[in-house]
């Protein structure tokens, strides 16, 4: 035990050889990622806010049932912070439909009122988008059309069966007023239809907002590609140290026990250093977080003791990966790649939930998927049992296979 020990403080004089370059290092990447950060989080979720599908509307507009229903569309109704509807002419919409100033065109046929009106339904408003915009937003276009052709059909049957039995009950002096007090009655049902119901925004990553999911994105980012900053440990590795050392009684496992402990230091101090700036940020209001805004730097400084389970872990698989590769150029290459593609997979560069469900699987299942949902619970201060389970089961997993190699290198 005397020797592990020895053998870790020769280990830890190595990396605070090493760690002035290192914290160098870290700083540049700290103002990147927080560059990155920020446009992320202002063309994403700023500029989000105030995107609205522009759709040109095209066609005689003049009817007054039709300009009352366009206008009461824009000026009362919930889709009015969704579509914006633009009055224009036929070679007006054309242009701006190639330029990509037009989401979509909607063409209104002439007389569609009138055949609205005398229940002959045979004119039909014709919906234009892009081959390439089927998405999403057409989907959503799709769904809306379908909705205002069911309650103008309905509508209209409404009011004609109404009329018939006034007219029948010989009250057809009635048939006026009563038309008009139940046609206010469906328009006040369609405009307070976002009362039937309440919508709840889950969010990103068990329900964190968009800015705090980018966050902890890049500071797990940071952490899973740490190894690169702090790859000159690896250099001049030795087999016949390793030999001489389990000659003298430290084993495979000791020797990467006490070599991953001096690593792992570096990596915190790497963490503290990327703490520092992205704590003056918080506090002096640079980066705003819904969830913590207006509480300064505390719940950061309050979530920075979940990161240190991680950071354990993503040490571990670094370690691994330099101890599975042949040479230092190879265990940087290898770094790289595992680090860019699981936090792909993972969601550090674009929300995880938007991806096909076999991917959103591999993510989770990664080291980098355990990571995220141990430090988004973590910022929202409960981590449950399953979440320090998967992170110290692979932190675990990566020691022993470290361990193996090393045995293995010492064999041959």
């Amino acid at each position: 035990m005397k020797r592990t020990a020895a053998y870790f403080l020769a280990q830890l004089k190595r990396a605070a050889r090493l760690l002035p370059g290192q914290i160098l290092a870290d700083i540049a990447v700290c103002f990147c990622a927080g560059a990155l950060v920020c446009l992320l989080i202002a063309q994403g979720a700023f500029a989000a806010e105030g995107t609205r599908y522009r759709i040109g509307m095209v066609g005689n507009l003049s009817d007054s049932y039709l300009g009352f229903g366009i206008a009461a569309v824009q000026e009362m109704d919930d889709s009015r912070f969704m579509i914006e509807l633009v009055p224009m002419s036929e070679q007006e919409a054309d242009e701006a439909f190639r330029r990509g100033e037009l989401y979509a065109v909607m063409r209104v046929p002439e007389g569609l009122m009138e055949s609205i009106v005398y229940g002959k339904n045979d004119k039909f408003v014709t919906y234009t988008a892009m081959q390439g915009q089927q998405g999403l937003g057409t989907m959503v276009m799709g769904e809306i059309t379908d909705v205002a052709s069911m309650l103008v059909t309905c509508s209209q049957s409404a009011i004609y069966a109404m009329q018939r039995v006034l007219s029948e009950q010989g009250r057809g002096d009635e048939i006026g007023w009563e038309t008009d007090k139940l046609n206010l009655a469906l328009i006040q049902m369609v405009l307070s239809r976002g009362e039937f119901g309440e919508v709840e925004v889950l969010g990103y990553g068990d329900g964190l907002s968009l800015e705090l999911y980018y966050f902890c994105g890049a500071v797990l980012l940071f952490l899973l590609l740490s190894g690169l900053l702090n790859s000159a440990l690896f250099v001049h590795r030795k087999i016949a140290l390793y030999s001489f050392l389990k000659a003298r009684g430290v084993g495979a496992f000791r020797q990467v026990l006490g070599e991953y402990l001096a690593y792992l230091l570096l990596v915190l101090a790497g963490l503290l250093t990327l703490c520092l700036p992205l704590g003056f940020g918080l506090a002096r209001g640079l980066l705003a977080i819904p969830e913590w805004e207006g509480m300064g730097a505390a719940p950061f400084f309050a979530f920075l003791p979940a990161l240190f389970p991680v950071a354990a872990m993503f040490a571990a698989l670094q370690f691994f990966l330099f101890e599975a590769a042949d040479g230092i150029v190879n265990g940087i290459l290898l770094q790289l790649i595992c680090g860019i593609g699981m936090g792909y997979l993972s969601g550090y560069f674009y929300p995880s939930a938007f991806f096909p469900e076999t991917m959103r699987a591999l993510g989770d299942f990664l080291p980098s998927g355990a990571a995220a949902r141990f430090a988004q619970a973590g910022a929202l201060g409960k981590i449950p049992a399953a979440a320090w389970a998967a992170v110290f089961v692979w932190l675990g997993v990566f020691m022993l296979l470290a361990a193996l190699f090393r045995k293995r290198r010492m064999g041959r």
